[in-house]
């Protein structure tokens, strides 16, 4: 029994592509997504699509992430208030924009956690921040884990949404995490993923990167003219697919730890563009 888990893919059709071509060769058994199909990059509706094509042809556990629920609270539709702060706002306006009724129902359709038992293999719990909170890293060592764990009668747990490949074992559980299809941040522009191996009645996880055409990525990114609507956050897409290790929420951070300071507070999203542009002009060495 083989079945691949892929998460955080973010819109990035280029790079889920090449996992699917890589994959036809493993022979896989069915998949698991865990989250996040939407987000940082251009033609979600590529991306959507290729989902639903494996839906019909394999065994599928799907489950949804925060972007979703973003798009199905309508984070990402037209707010006049919100037009000064495009860093801010402007990939989830856009997302919006591409996410379709079909994908909005398919969105509402799935839950955020999922219970999957394969025929003589232990059950797996999989999530996508954890099992009781979309947006709940799961970190090794943290202090909540022996709570979160608690709560989980399974010994697997798999789960997405930090972007960082995880292999760990805490409070009597096993925890991966494949990484990121979409934006990996180890520095490396490949797309993760991971093959699990059912076998002897134990589950082994194959942590695999995949290579792919990271320029025709930020080419789409220019034509789409994401570097205008959402300027500094694309620049952080870009930085991340050319082998940049600064995530989203750090740049993020930052920016509104430099509104505050000035301003005295700093609510999201009205996050004004100097304090991203400063934030990207500290924190990106690679553009």
């Amino acid at each position: 029994m083989k079945i691949a888990v892929m998460s955080d893919i973010h819109g990035n059709h280029v790079a889920f592509e090449s996992c699917l071509d890589f994959l036809k060769e493993k022979e896989v058994d069915g998949y698991i997504f865990l989250g996040d199909y939407v987000g940082e990059f251009p033609y979600t509706e590529k991306t959507m699509e290729l989902i639903y094509d494996l839906k019909r042809k394999y065994s599928c556990y799907i489950i949804r992430g925060n972007k979703e629920d973003y798009q199905l609270s309508g984070l990402g539709k037209d707010n006049s208030k919100w037009d000064d702060y495009p860093s801010t706002v402007g990939m989830l306006r856009y997302a919006a924009k591409h996410t379709r009724e079909k994908d909005l129902q398919f969105f509402a359709s799935l839950p955020i956690t999922m219970r999957v038992e394969i025929p003589g293999l232990p059950p797996l719990r999989i999530c996508h921040g954890s099992p009781r909170n979309v947006k709940e890293d799961i970190r090794k060592g943290c202090s909540v884990n022996q709570e979160i764990f608690a709560e989980v009668s399974e010994e697997y747990i798999i789960c997405g949404h930090t972007h960082r490949v995880t292999d760990m074992n805490e409070y009597e559980k096993t925890v991966w995490n494949p990484g990121s299809v979409g934006v990996s941040l180890d520095g490396s522009a490949k797309a993760q993923l991971m093959i699990l191996h059912g076998e002897n009645e134990k589950w082994k996880p194959e942590f695999l990167a995949v290579a792919y055409d990271t320029d025709k990525v930020i080419g789409e990114m220019k034509d789409e003219r994401l570097f205008e609507l959402a300027p500094c956050w694309s620049r952080v897409s870009e930085s991340l697919l050319r082998g940049g290790t600064v995530s989203h929420g750090r740049v993020l951070w930052r920016a509104m730890e430099l509104c505050e300071k000035e301003m005295g507070e700093c609510n999201w999203p009205m996050i004004p563009e100097r304090y991203w542009e400063q934030a990207c002009e500290e924190m990106l060495q690679n553009l």
